[in-house]
C-alpha cells in the first residue's frame, strides 16, 4: 500500500456522480413501441443482511445527479433485509480487464424504503425521472399485442405495480472508487462523510 493523500473531496464526488450517471440505467423517452426501452447501464450488486446471513443481489441501479444510489425492488428478501437492517453495500463494477482503463465502485450507506404508502409523490416523480412509466407501458403494450393480457387490464394491473414497488434509496456513508490504468499502479480515491483521499496500491 502507498501513502495516503488527503485530495479534495468536491472533486472526487464529481468524479463518482459522473461515473454513476455514466454507468446508471436511464430513461429511454418516450415509448411509441413494444416492450421495455430502458437505456439499460451496468448492473450493480446489493449487499443486504439479516440475523448475519448475507445476501447478495443483482440489480439495475439509477442516478439522480447526486452520490445517491437508487435501486428499483419488488417485495422480496432484499426488500425484507433492508426493512430490518438498513445498512447496505453496493458493488458496481464490469469484468477486469488489464488491457483498458478501468473505474469501479464500492459504497457503503444506509438504505432508506420509499413507496406509495410514506411518499407517493416522490415515487411518481422518480418513476417518471428514471424511465419507469414509459418502460412499463411498453411492456404492457407487448403483452396487449401478444393476448396474454386485455387492454381493459391495463390500468389496473399498472396500479397494482406501482402499489408493490419500493424504491431503495441508499445514503452513502463511504465510497471506494478504484481506477486501473494499463502500465500504471490501480489508484483508490476513497469519499467518506465529506472527506477524501488518494492512495497508489501496491503491484
Amino acid at each position: 500500500m502507498g501513502d495516503k493523500k488527503e485530495i479534495s473531496a468536491a472533486e472526487l464526488e464529481k468524479e463518482i456522480i459522473e461515473f454513476l450517471t455514466d454507468k446508471a440505467t436511464k430513461s429511454g423517452g418516450k415509448n411509441t413501441g413494444f416492450g421495455c426501452n430502458l437505456e439499460h447501464g451496468w448492473a450493480c450488486v446489493l449487499a443486504t443482511s439479516h440475523e448475519n446471513v448475507p445476501r447478495a443481489t443483482p440489480a439495475d441501479f439509477f442516478c439522480d445527479g447526486t452520490l445517491a444510489v437508487w435501486i428499483n425492488g419488488e417485495p422480496g428478501g432484499k426488500i425484507a433485509n433492508v426493512m430490518r437492517n438498513p445498512a447496505v453495500a453496493v458493488g458496481i463494477f464490469q469484468p477486469v480487464n488489464h488491457t483498458i482503463e478501468q473505474k469501479s465502485i464500492q459504497l457503503w450507506g444506509k438504505a432508506q424504503l420509499i413507496n406509495m404508502k410514506n411518499d407517493a409523490d416522490l415515487i411518481l416523480e422518480k418513476w417518471e425521472e428514471f424511465g419507469l412509466n414509459e418502460a412499463m407501458t411498453g411492456m404492457f403494450s407487448k403483452l396487449i399485442n401478444d393476448k396474454v393480457m386485455p387492454e381493459s387490464a391495463r390500468e389496473i394491473t399498472m396500479e397494482k405495480v406501482m402499489k408493490k414497488i419500493n424504491f431503495i434509496k441508499i445514503i452513502p456513508e463511504k465510497i471506494a472508487l478504484l481506477h486501473m490504468v494499463p502500465g500504471k499502479l490501480p489508484v483508490k480515491k476513497i469519499w467518506e462523510k465529506g472527506k477524501a483521499t488518494r492512495e497508489e496500491l501496491s503491484a
